[in-house]
């Protein structure tokens, strides 16, 4: 028999319908295999079994981010140019010169970051960069990942000119010349991802570790990582840590799919997911599309025009016949869809691609996930509830962000849409659907579920007064805090049809659990994200311990 531990007068919250409180816990190995009061547990557990006393403090199931790019997030913390920091374009350009003349012998800069409200509609431009570094390539993703800034040397080494044309992709122009701006949207990136040197399997698995790392400092034991590529070192590291059991965390993934290559990865697909879900911490068993931009690029697709393009509605990515193809497909073939969607008009594609597939292969749709759901048209509501759509939403982006909701979504959405964007209760109440959260690290840096869930209550952005209402984003869509306890726990296990295994504390589910330092139900909500945390447990063991650090 293996070691049992029993962590006792606690406050444990279980998001366990059937028992949502207990005094007491005890793991053997990986899993629970009593929760209840301290009599109860002590006699399951029996004599010999070890005992930590929680001293009264609040303990939640582990923290389930259901969207994080994992790895390719944390490679680009760990090699990249910062540029999330920055406040300006003035910042942007001192960031990269500072990091270049810090690296003499680059051959070829990376960075991720920037802002689109740091930059006129057309973006920034590629002279910038030039005048800092004119010979060698300069390719710097925006902090959404919808865009590209590039320099001349690598929109050279791309092979993109005034005359290249890219389904689902954005070149932007100079207004005056026709000239390349230097600033590249959603598809029309793909060329600037191909000449990015590749990070070596030792370099990404220093990725995982630091991933690993930050999921212990912030209560996480699982997460979903939604774009990964395959046959690219990011993807192998996964399996080879997975199969040589060094993962400490459970990872999920969905495979990429984009339209221009598609049709040629079917059989990969296939091939990889059974190569992936061999009963270890890393499967994937589902594919994701973009089925359009973001608002910030103007490439979210709308069903009514933008408000400073009164005759632009965005860029759809797909065409309708082949997002209804790769889905009828994929759900023939068991696989679950995983849908990017910040326009209503994308809803509309998303909604329409699964009808398609169910009417074609005459089953339920397989849990699809509709993630961001920015703009949403009520009268689709019905359709969602019959698709049965699992959102993971964005709670860390619920605010009227200074600088970014009047200076950009009101322009750019007009006030009615900016004020009713991010709906999360309605989407609960009145479309019945189930909600998860995520963070879609490293948009959002640090992914902190804590952070999520007060703003998620609060509809507050963490930097203004939370006591004015001027900054709170529709407040009819707040959560309470066990709703939103919820997101980042049972209902995000759901997403990756791991809720019978973990999201809640349940005797034989995996031990995976976070300790509080302050009862997350009696702080005032503006200050969840302040608590700190204490321990965090995957799987029976302890991955982060306040006290060791």
């Amino acid at each position: 028999m293996e070691k049992r531990i029993i962590y006792g007068n606690g406050k444990i919250y279980t998001v366990d319908e059937n028992r949502p409180w207990a005094q007491a816990l005890c793991v053997e190995g990986t899993k629970f295999i009593a929760v209840g009061t301290e009599e109860e547990v002590a006699e399951k557990a029996g004599a010999d079994a070890e005992y930590i006393d929680l001293k009264g403090k609040t303990v939640l199931p582990g923290f389930i981010d259901s969207h994080i790019h994992a790895v390719q997030g944390c490679a680009e913390v760990l090699f990249k140019v910062d540029l999330a920091r920055a406040e300006s374009k003035e910042d942007c350009l001192k960031a990269i010169r500072d990091f270049y003349e810090k690296h003499p012998g680059t051959d070829f800069l990376e960075g991720a970051g920037w802002i689109n409200t740091y930059f006129d509609d057309h973006g920034p431009r590629k002279e910038w960069l030039d005048e800092i570094a004119p010979d060698i390539p300069i390719v710097l993703d925006s902090g959404d990942h919808h865009s590209i800034w590039a320099n001349s040397k690598a929109i050279e080494m791309a092979g993109v000119t005034e005359a290249t044309v890219i389904e689902g992709g954005v070149l932007e122009k100079d207004a005056q010349t026709g000239e390349l701006s230097g600033t590249f949207r959603e598809c029309a990136q793909e060329p600037f991802h191909a000449i990015k040197p590749v990070y070596s399997i030792d370099k990404v698995k220093k990725a995982v570790r630091h991933l690993e790392e930050m999921m212990g400092r912030l209560g996480m034991t699982m997460v979903h990582d939604p774009m990964v590529e395959l046959y690219t070192n990011y993807y192998e590291v996964y399996k080879v840590m997975d199969q040589a059991e060094e993962l400490k965390v459970k990872i999920r993934g969905s495979f990429m799919a984009r339209p221009e290559s598609v049709d040629s990865m079917l059989d990969d697909y296939l091939k990889e997911r059974e190569a992936a879900n061999k009963d270890g911490r890393f499967a994937a068993n589902s594919i994701k599309v973009l089925v359009d931009g973001v608002v910030e690029g103007a490439t979210a697709f709308l069903k009514e025009p933008y408000a400073h393009r009164p005759d632009y509605y965005g860029e759809p990515v797909w065409s309708q016949s082949s997002l209804n193809e790769l889905c009828r497909w994929a759900e023939n073939h068991g696989f679950q869809m995983h849908f990017h969607v910040i326009g209503d008009a994308a809803v509309d594609q998303m909604l329409t691609a699964l009808e398609y597939s169910a009417a074609e292969n005459g089953q339920p749709n397989i849990r699809p996930i509709g993630v961001h759901m920015q703009i949403v048209d009520k009268k689709d509501y019905r359709r969602l509830r019959e698709r049965q759509i699992v959102v993971s939403a964005n709670p860390y982006w619920f605010a009227k962000e200074k600088g970014y909701f009047y200076g950009l979504e009101v322009p750019f959405l007009g006030e009615e849409r900016a004020e009713n964007e991010y709906p999360m209760r309605s989407l609960a109440e009145e479309a019945g659907l189930v909600l998860a959260s995520g963070s879609d690290f490293p948009v959002t840096q640090p992914p902190a579920p804590l952070m999520g869930i007060q703003m998620g209550v609060t509809r507050c952005d963490f930097r203004e007064d939370a006591g004015d209402p001027a900054n709170v984003l529709n407040p009819k869509e707040a959560m309470t805090v066990e709703e939103m306890i919820r997101t980042f726990t049972l209902d995000a296990a759901y997403v990756d049809f791991a809720e019978n295994i973990t999201g809640s504390i349940t005797p034989g589910k995996y031990a995976d659990f976070v300790v509080l330092d302050e009862d997350i139900f009696k702080v005032p909500a503006d200050t969840i994200g302040q608590i700190p945390i204490l321990m965090t447990v995957s799987e029976g063991n302890v991955i982060y311990d306040a006290q060791a650090h």
